[in-house]
């Protein structure tokens, strides 16, 4: 166990209680480097933002790499290949032309099939095409896991047989 024992400091109330003068007067503290941390920050939602950008070639890089690669399923690399056809469409559910709500249906289509990739495709050949940080990986995987969820799971099920 690392860290520093730290001996606390005696009281004189507790040894008039203890009238046997027991062991309890030696009692001690191990603190654990961690404990001592300072607390990081929060980050702000534009630093959320721009490292969403940053992984952006990263993730196309790999999507790009796992779309080529023998080893991923055929069926699943269809199924990416639709969902990227169907966001570059101008024919969508929600049509473009209303604010915010048109982008909605391309991202959660996005994020369902960057999902099902990352989940069906073995994980060493995930992490050998993967050029950035382990931290960016599991962010798009939790922010690809987070857009799949908010679809339907009827619908989630009809499309990929989930």
């Amino acid at each position: 166990m690392d860290g520093e024992i730290v001996p606390l400091p005696q009281q004189e109330e507790s040894s008039a209680q203890d009238p046997a003068g027991s062991a309890s007067d030696e009692l001690a503290v191990v603190l654990h480097p961690l404990d001592t941390a300072e607390p990081v920050p929060m980050r702000t939602k534009q630093e959320i933002l721009m490292e969403g950008l940053l992984i952006a070639p990263n993730l196309a890089k790999l999507l790009y790499r796992l779309l080529r690669d023998d080893r991923v399923p055929r069926k699943r690399r269809l199924a990416m290949t639709v969902a990227g056809l169907y966001v570059a469409s101008p024919v969508d559910l929600v049509p473009d032309a209303i604010p915010l709500l048109g982008a909605i249906d391309d991202l959660l289509v996005l994020a369902f099939a960057i999902d099902y990739l990352l989940r069906v495709s073995p994980p060493e050949v995930v992490d050998e095409h993967w050029d950035g940080s382990e931290d960016a990986l599991e962010f798009v995987r939790g922010i690809s896991a987070w857009g799949a969820e908010l679809i339907p799971g009827r619908l989630r099920r009809i499309l990929f047989l989930r």
